[in-house]
């Protein structure tokens, strides 16, 4: 959006209000007939079977362990220490006379890897730099697109309610689609921004001028719409239920939203076929001025992040909502690899274990990202 996109006003606001109600699995769960793979209670789990983690709050690597486990489905103990002997996590499998496991952290992935051996894996492979950033944009696009899909359906759910007029609950499901739409719209601007900012110029740079003219138009085009939804949703609220004027801004905000997603996807689907594979050109070419500085320690993707900000600081558990466990993983895992501030680091990781846990505000909007087969 660049100069036709204005930086959001951010207007103070409350945090979204937790609603009371039973624990509901995370973003990306497979709900079966027979079961809900989501971590057993501590006082469900056998001596044997208990796993117990041992490490600093402080430090990144105790939150990641413990966010695998979680994502395979189990809840472990963890036991917060610090120790000048040994500074790193300790992972301990059973009761007494149980394995205790430390090492690097992938010594200890891979010890969580063998003995869960389900997916999510904790290891993931490693990426050239070019295919770094791919995966990173990729992975963006992928949560906004599914975010998109479940406010649009949530939507339809509530024109449902209204024709079968079922009140109860209307306005506080039109107030949540509507926080829930509302950062939505944060995360889109910023992503588009930093597009424009990071990876378009570059682009421009190593294959040629104006190579993403047709993706800046359709930045230019977003803003209009973004905003016309936004207030479709404000006049919704203001109608009575179930009136044929409630209906027929339901009506109107439907159509709006199945355009946008149309928008979407046509956009990020030029983009991932024409624009991000021009990507490995932007290497080759630093490679071959000399300059590959900026390559290294993945430092392309921690400036991805950087011009991301909102988005992988309060926003994080939301955008980690729309990624499937082993897609969660896999960007957790460029987190970790590029992110130097292990503070900062330690806050992303922790705020995703709060995700799972059921514990962050995010949760608000697990329903309706469930993946049901």
């Amino acid at each position: 959006m660049g100069n036709c996109c204005p930086e959001p006003h951010r207007h103070p606001r409350s945090p979204p209000p937790r609603i009371p109600a039973p624990p509901v699995p995370p973003a990306g769960i497979v709900k079966t007939k027979n079961r809900t793979s989501k971590p057993e209670s501590n006082a469900e789990i056998d001596e044997d079977q208990m796993v117990r983690l041992y490490g600093p709050e402080t430090c990144a690597l105790t939150w990641r362990l413990r966010l695998t486990l979680l994502y395979k489905g189990v809840s472990p103990q963890f036991i917060p220490r610090e120790s000048p002997i040994l500074p790193g996590p300790l992972l301990r499998f059973g009761g007494l006379g149980g394995d205790v496991i430390s090492g690097s952290d992938r010594e200890l992935l891979e010890c969580i890897d063998g003995k869960f051996p389900v997916e999510p894996n904790g290891v993931v492979k490693e990426l050239p730099p070019a295919e770094e950033v791919v995966l990173a944009v990729e992975l963006m696009h992928v949560s906004i697109q599914r975010h998109l899909e479940g406010i649009a359906r949530a939507v339809k759910e509530m024109g449902v309610a209204g024709k079968k007029g079922r009140k109860m609950g209307a306005a506080a499901e039109g107030r949540r689609i509507g926080r829930w739409y509302g950062e939505w719209v944060e995360i889109m601007l910023e992503h588009a921004r930093m597009e424009e900012r990071l990876i378009f110029p570059a682009l421009e740079r190593a294959a040629y001028k104006g190579v993403c003219k047709v993706a800046n138009e359709q930045h230019a085009k977003d803003l209009p719409m973004l905003n016309g939804i936004k207030e479709d949703i404000k006049s919704l609220l203001s109608c009575d239920f179930g009136s044929s004027i409630y209906q027929e801004s339901l009506l109107n905000l439907c159509h709006r939203l199945k355009k946008l997603q149309e928008h979407v996807r046509d956009h990020f689907k030029e983009e991932e076929t024409e624009l991000l594979p021009l990507i490995d050109s932007i290497y080759k070419t630093d490679r071959i001025e000399g300059d590959i500085s900026n390559w290294s320690n993945s430092k392309w993707v921690g400036q991805l992040f950087l011009l991301t900000e909102s988005t992988h600081s309060q926003m994080l558990p939301l955008f980690i909502a729309g990624l499937l466990p082993d897609e969660a993983m896999k960007y957790v895992d460029l987190l970790c690899r590029s992110v130097k501030d292990e503070q900062k680091l330690v806050n992303m990781v922790k705020s995703v274990v709060g995700l799972l846990e059921g514990t962050c505000q995010s949760s608000f909007i697990f329903d309706s990202l469930l993946v049901k087969k």
